[in-house]
């Protein structure tokens, strides 16, 4: 059924083109180019959509994390990127949260003013066991040194998530306007050309899309 309605199409132009022929009947090369822009009036193309962008798919994500993916109208992403963002974000205020239970003994077993140590044991306050423990200084300074480096480390972890949400937008739209088909069609269109021996000459060509 397609088939008969490309041929039917292809006819009616072939039939306009027919009428075109017989009132300009051109009769130098100014006139038959003049039959061919209007031939390509007849047969252009509709004007293609705007261009996905992965530049812009790449910008929306740096400024709102996901926002590229929704660009990309790939919505099923978006709750793997805020999980992704919720979790290192739990653990930030995890390690956060236990670093300041031993820092604040830790600054107070110690003089501000001279840095000279005021004790030798301080009461730490235990959230996994939700008890207060008197710990050493220096079981103290190796809590505290524990949280803050893991607390750390989620913070550099927060940045990658960021920066993978960036790529996986860009990379998603660059594949959005590549053509990964196997498709070899062609087409045929009218076309018009001039000669000095048979004058204005229509007749037809064979078009094959290379993206």
């Amino acid at each position: 059924m397609s088939q008969q309605v490309k041929t039917d199409s292809l006819q009616k132009r072939f039939a306009r083109l027919a009428t075109l022929a017989d009132t300009l009947r051109p009769d130098s090369l100014k006139n038959a180019q003049g039959l061919k822009d209007t031939l390509a009036k007849i047969v252009a193309p509709a004007k293609p959509a705007a261009k996905h962008s992965p530049r812009k798919a790449a910008i929306y994500s740096l400024v709102v994390p996901s926002l590229g993916q929704a660009y990309n109208k790939q919505y099923w992403k978006m709750p793997f990127v805020y999980a992704g963002f919720g979790t290192v974000i739990y653990f930030i205020r995890y390690f956060n949260i236990r670093y300041h239970d031993y820092l604040t003994p830790y600054i107070d077993s110690y003089n501000p003013v001279t840095g000279a140590a005021l004790r030798t044991e301080a009461p730490v306050y235990i959230r996994g066991q939700k008890i207060t423990r008197t710990l050493t200084i220096e079981q103290i300074t190796k809590g505290k040194d524990f949280y803050r480096r893991y607390r750390d480390l989620n913070f550099v972890m927060l940045t990658a998530v960021w920066a993978l949400n960036i790529i996986e937008a860009n990379v998603a739209a660059h594949l959005k306007t590549f053509d990964m088909s196997e498709d070899i069609s062609f087409r045929v269109q009218p076309d018009a050309g001039y000669n000095s021996f048979t004058g204005g000459i229509i007749g037809a060509k064979i078009v094959i899309p290379i993206k």
